[in-house]
């Protein structure tokens, strides 16, 4: 693509928007010519201030939550109620760990696993579901997909996390450790693991109200799912490891997700500590 056609294509975008958004992108491209930083252009387009209060998005929000009604779905047993590590021990003592025992998880402990990270805790005075994280605009745009290689009760293969039912729904069957390895740039621990938990962020439910601020929203709100996966590895004493570098549209393709729509955030490889 030329530069021309490039900014043609810019022009076009701006042609009728507010000239306090005009304004950032100029301020944004500005920054990033200095800074060789393309993401200032982001950075200025979604900040807030007095004379700028962002600009809408033409996205609704489509519910709180995926499911597959055409899948099976196999329903998980009660999460742990408690573990006897206190959460300020669990803060403490948290680390990335990337080594693995061979033993498989339990049920159980996927079950603890996906219902603290995006689990649903009861209904909030509006009606919504309220989860375990906190949500901007209570919006809950982050998904939890399980791989799951040795889980005691369950046969290998791709899941997704209904909260609603607390089920697993099966998309695809087989072993896709090594494959999620080779997607994490041959992270040779990603595949090691007995299961891995794939966290995604349906960016329309965010965007719906808070428009170009959503990037940061959403983030944030897979950052504190992020923290609860940590967490409850570590009460269970299991070992966990953030992986954020994936080659995203190859991860898409393997989760059968449109990379615009919903985005693949973080991937947590988890087993019992080596």
């Amino acid at each position: 693509m030329s530069l021309d056609s490039i900014l043609s294509t810019l022009a076009g975008m701006l042609r009728g928007a507010p000239e306090a958004l005009k304004g950032r992108v100029l301020k944004g491209l500005l920054r990033s010519a200095y800074k060789d930083d393309l993401t200032m252009v982001y950075h200025y387009i979604s900040m807030l201030s007095e004379d700028y209060h962002g600009v809408s998005l033409p996205y609704k929000a489509d519910g709180f939550y995926k499911t597959y009604r055409d899948k099976p779905s196999i329903t998980l047993p009660e999460p742990y109620a408690k573990t006897g590590v206190d959460v300020l021990e669990a803060i403490k003592s948290r680390r990335s760990r990337r080594k693995y025992s061979r033993r498989p998880l339990s049920l159980a402990e996927v079950a603890t696993l996906l219902y603290y990270t995006v689990g649903i805790v009861g209904r909030a005075w509006w009606g919504g579901p309220r989860r375990v994280y906190p949500s901007a605009g209570a919006l809950q745009p982050v998904e939890a997909y399980l791989s799951a290689s040795r889980v005691e009760g369950l046969e290998q293969g791709l899941y997704h996390y209904n909260p609603g039912e607390h089920s697993l729904e099966l998309l695809k069957k087989g072993d896709y450790g090594l494959e999620l390895a080779s997607i994490a740039l041959d992270q040779e621990h990603v595949g090691e693991a007995p299961a891995c938990i794939i966290l995604t962020i349906v960016y329309r439910r965010t965007a719906s109200k808070y428009g170009l601020r959503s990037y940061k929203y959403s983030h944030l709100d897979a950052g504190f799912a992020s923290q609860n996966i940590y967490l409850v590895a570590e009460a269970l004493n299991l070992a966990t490891v953030a992986v954020g570098a994936y080659y995203d549209e190859e991860l898409c393709k393997l989760l059968e997700i449109d990379c615009e729509e919903e985005m693949p955030a973080l991937m947590f490889p988890i087993g019992g500590r080596a």
